[in-house]
């Protein structure tokens, strides 16, 4: 069965950055409850394809021939960006703070503010 134009998503653009959004009710308080700190666990985010080749192609020469840089997998190359571009939020946003700790998100992506 076909969908209508108006049930069809909308075509997914480009993305540059993870943009996250978190709507808070009522106390301003953490949700849900607080993970084993210190554990990686599996997340699903969604990258530029460029950027997704250029990183796999990274890593993967890296840990064939250049033992020395430190990279093993994505995750080596993955982890460090997200915790640097993090302390940068925090620094300009949050007065060099961390964020309110956040245990569970909102499903989907956030409604665009106007």
């Amino acid at each position: 069965m076909a969908q209508s134009p108006e049930a069809a998503p909308e075509p997914v653009s480009a993305v540059n950055e993870i943009t996250v959004a978190v709507t808070v009710s009522g106390e301003d308080q953490a949700t849900g409850e607080a993970s084993a700190g210190g554990r990686r666990v599996q997340r699903t985010v969604n990258f530029d394809q460029d950027v997704l080749d250029r990183a796999r192609a990274a890593a993967t020469y890296l840990a064939a021939y250049e033992p020395t840089a430190g990279v093993r997998s994505l995750a080596d190359i993955v982890n460090p960006a997200v915790a640097a571009y993090v302390a940068e939020l925090e620094r300009r946003f949050n007065g060099g703070e961390g964020f309110r700790p956040v245990f569970r998100m909102p499903p989907g992506r956030p409604s665009r503010r106007t």
